[in-house]
């Protein structure tokens, strides 16, 4: 058997696909929407803070979700490429991680700040928002890193497509 299969071209495809969307959601927001948000008012700061995180909820949820699946439905079509299996199942660790300091970091912060006035936020409102950040910069680089290993498993089974069975 041949890895060179339409199911797994489609699996490979979406995989690389959903793997992507999230780095490239995760890249743009910390790199421009972040740096953004420091330089309005804080009311304007945390109340579109508040909208966003409403609206990416489901979104990036759905994504990190439908991500993992097709990550996993990919190890198991390049299963006989040893490298290739073990770089989607480093990519899976690593968008788990992602969703992990998600749900422990990012998400208890979240919380926090919709409660906040945005016309006058907790005295040590920037230091909660810098642990946010930094939350939000370790799942980043998660993301691009899974992403980064799905791009190297591709390349390895570009080159053994049809070779191994």
């Amino acid at each position: 058997m041949t890895v060179n299969t339409m199911r797994f071209q489609v699996t490979r495809i979406l995989a690389l696909f959903l793997t992507g969307l999230i780095a490239g959601t995760f890249f743009y927001g910390t790199f421009t929407v972040l740096p953004t948000f420091y330089e309005v008012p804080s009311s304007i700061h945390l109340s579109f803070r508040t909208t966003l995180m409403n609206h990416n909820r489901t979104i990036v949820m759905g994504l990190v979700l439908a991500g993992m699946v097709s990550i996993v439905v990919y190890a198991w079509e390049s299963r006989h490429i040893k490298i290739a299996r073990t770089l989607c199942l480093c990519a899976l660790i690593l968008t788990l991680f992602s969703l992990f300091i998600t749900r422990w970091g990012s998400v208890p912060i979240n919380l926090q700040i919709k409660t906040w006035d945005p016309l006058s936020p907790p005295p040590d409102w920037l230091a909660i928002l810098k642990k946010w950040d930094l939350y939000n910069a370790i799942r980043t680089a998660t993301s691009i890193a899974s992403f980064s290993c799905l791009l190297l498993a591709d390349l390895w089974t570009g080159k053994h497509v049809g070779v191994h069975s």
